[in-house]
């Protein structure tokens, strides 16, 4: 049977999650740190948006565990963000498709805020204190970074991506 589009491998998927796992670990300087994205959620996006049957809801749990587990956060706050934000992308993932650059950076940007804003819910129901200053510049450094990982996701797609 032939296939008339390219879905991504399971291979490249799991690479590019693993790769943005390092990024979100990587030691910045304070100051920066504020200004770093969460890289494993842009990658889910962008996976949830171009290949819905591929990287889900239970995708994006998984994920949220191995990053709570790799960053020391509550087991599952990570976990709850990812699947509520990747269950947003999936559900719009044909309109983001054929949003300009400058409406996916917008989109992106909320959806990474919704992230923000679960985390810091869950936050405050362990009752610590509420968010830092700065603590949405995150959100908005990841909608600024996003047209660069679409297009470096795209080209690895497009070279890699056959199953």
């Amino acid at each position: 049977m032939w296939r008339t589009r390219r879905t991504p491998s399971r291979i490249l998927i799991f690479a590019s999650l693993a790769a943005a796992m390092a990024m979100r670990i990587v030691p910045l300087p304070q100051d920066w740190a504020l200004w770093n994205p969460d890289w494993i959620l842009l990658v889910l996006i962008y996976w949830a948006v171009m290949a819905p049957d591929r990287v889900g809801v239970g995708t994006a749990w998984l994920t949220g565990l191995l990053a709570d587990a790799l960053t020391g956060r509550l087991l599952g706050q990570d976990a709850l963000a990812y699947s509520v934000v990747i269950y947003v992308g999936v559900r719009f993932h044909r309109r983001f498709r054929v949003y300009s650059m400058v409406q996916q950076v917008l989109a992106v940007v909320l959806l990474l805020g919704l992230g923000l804003l679960l985390t810091l819910w869950t936050r405050h129901i362990r009752g610590l204190a509420s968010a830092p200053e700065g603590y949405w510049f995150a959100a908005l450094s990841g909608g600024l970074v996003w047209p660069w990982v679409r297009v470096a996701l795209d080209g690895l797609r497009r070279r890699y991506g056959a199953a």
